[in-house]
């Protein structure tokens, strides 16, 4: 293929959302493309097997084709499907999903249902902004896709926009006081990120990621940010002195406030701190745990195994209705919550275990009726699948965030349990992310 500029049209999209074009059978990955539109083409990365292209001329339009509220869409790498209508988003993810049983986990499965949002903008309830030296000028936003270049943050429509506004402020403070964001490359500079979380009751945590312990100006910062955000109930300096990519360090330091919120799901109170594993949209979490109840169906003479049970919240709700729930998380801090969250509660017939799912399973000498797994997007281990089918537990409710580890597990459940039932949450509405909450008996 020696033209550089191709007329194309988008037979497809990939799992990313990317149109996917041939010319002379040679597949060609199009950003911002849907099928059937036709456009110019410019290919800019040939790889053996297939190659990146951008639209230089758009020649036909989809009617699935929406505008997007974003100005940035397209350069930021947070969304990548905010040029589709919604119902379009829904059916793209639909399709994926069932595509990705068939191509990885070899097998003919129909999702059920895949449950929308009524208003699919401004849902998530944790934000994390990196912050940036640019030439002495700092920079907060998202990064491009792929890269570490950021783009700037004006207005952010799948966040809060109180969340956008704090980011706005905390970048206005750092410029009066003449404190410096973080360089990547030097590895220098104060602030490398900002996390944000919101609960359901629209209080805030705010949290300054910090390359070294010493912040400069925080008691003013710390004022102007309460005196302006009355709704931040709490803020935290996590110190992270190591290079790479990981956001949160190990240490932090409470600058103002409480050391956790309090959030709520499904009549439940739950203590969330700046670490806490908490799923990033409410109203979704809701009718996604809804579901794994309805699935798991637990009945007050049952014990019941929740692996991967991060700070409790799937093991509190299966509580109320089992005689026992037993939580299993690697994460000692999240264990710690999850026995908290017990006690806020007032649940007495909930245990948490400290380790690997796969492991202290063994120790569990009970009769297991229901397994409810929701690993994180690597999937279960292998070790556990073993472990679940050699107890010939009766159910299994399995929760994934990456339907392409989940394709690879089923396949292996397949030869000893039934897939009942598939249905999708979209928890990430404008972006190609799904979950899936699946039911397996006997």
């Amino acid at each position: 293929m020696e033209a550089k500029v191709l007329k194309l049209t988008c037979e497809d999209l990939n799992h990313r959302g990317m149109g996917v074009c041939k010319a002379d059978r040679f597949p060609i990955f199009v950003p911002g493309l849907l099928p059937g539109e036709v456009a110019l083409v410019e290919v800019k990365d040939l790889r053996k097997t297939y190659g990146y292209g951008r639209v230089v001329s758009q020649l036909s339009l989809s009617k699935e084709r929406t505008v997007p509220v974003c100005p940035s869409f397209g350069e930021c790498g947070g969304c990548q499907i905010m040029h589709m209508a919604y119902p379009a988003q829904l059916e793209f993810k639909k399709k994926m999903a069932e595509e990705t049983f068939r191509r990885i986990g070899h097998l003919e499965l129909k999702v059920k249902d895949i449950i929308g949002m009524e208003e699919p903008y401004h849902f998530r309830n944790k934000v994390q902004v990196p912050f940036r030296d640019m030439g002495g000028e700092i920079r907060a936003g998202f990064f491009k896709q792929g890269t570490h270049e950021i783009v700037p943050l004006e207005e952010c429509y799948i966040q809060p926009r109180t969340a956008t506004a704090i980011v706005s402020k905390v970048k206005g403070l750092f410029e009066e006081h003449g404190l410096p964001a973080y360089d990547e490359a030097g590895h220098r500079g104060l602030l490398r990120h900002l996390l944000i979380r919101k609960t359901v009751s629209d209080e805030y945590m705010v949290v300054f990621i910090t390359l070294e312990e010493a912040f400069p100006k925080a008691e003013g910062i710390v004022k102007a940010l309460v005196s302006e955000f009355p709704m931040i109930k709490s803020i935290i300096q996590n110190i992270n002195p190591k290079k790479g990519n990981a956001i949160l360090g190990e240490t932090s330091k409470l600058l103002y406030g409480n050391e956790y919120l309090l959030d709520e799901i499904c009549g439940l109170r739950f203590r969330v701190s700046e670490k806490s594993f908490f799923q990033t949209n409410h109203a979704q979490t809701e009718k996604m745990y809804r579901k794994i109840l309805s699935y798991a169906a637990p009945k007050n003479d049952e014990i019941i195994l929740d692996g991967y049970s991060g700070v409790g919240t799937i093991s509190l709700l299966l509580a109320r209705e089992a005689k026992k729930v037993c939580g299993i998380e690697v994460v000692p801090e999240a264990v710690r919550d999850a026995r908290i969250n017990a006690e806020l509660n007032g649940v007495k017939n909930a245990a948490f275990l400290l380790g690997k799912t796969e492991t202290e399973i063994e120790k569990i000498k009970e009769k297991i009726s229901t397994v409810v797994v929701d690993p994180p997007r690597k999937g279960c281990d292998a070790g556990l699948l073993e472990a679940i089918i050699a107890r010939k537990i009766e159910k299994m409710v399995y929760v994934s965030c990456n339907v392409a580890t989940l394709a690879r597990d089923l396949e292996i459940l397949s030869s000893f349990y039934e897939i009942k039932e598939i249905t999708l949450v979209d928890m990430f509405p404008q972006t190609s992310e799904v979950e899936a909450v699946c039911l397996l008996e006997k």
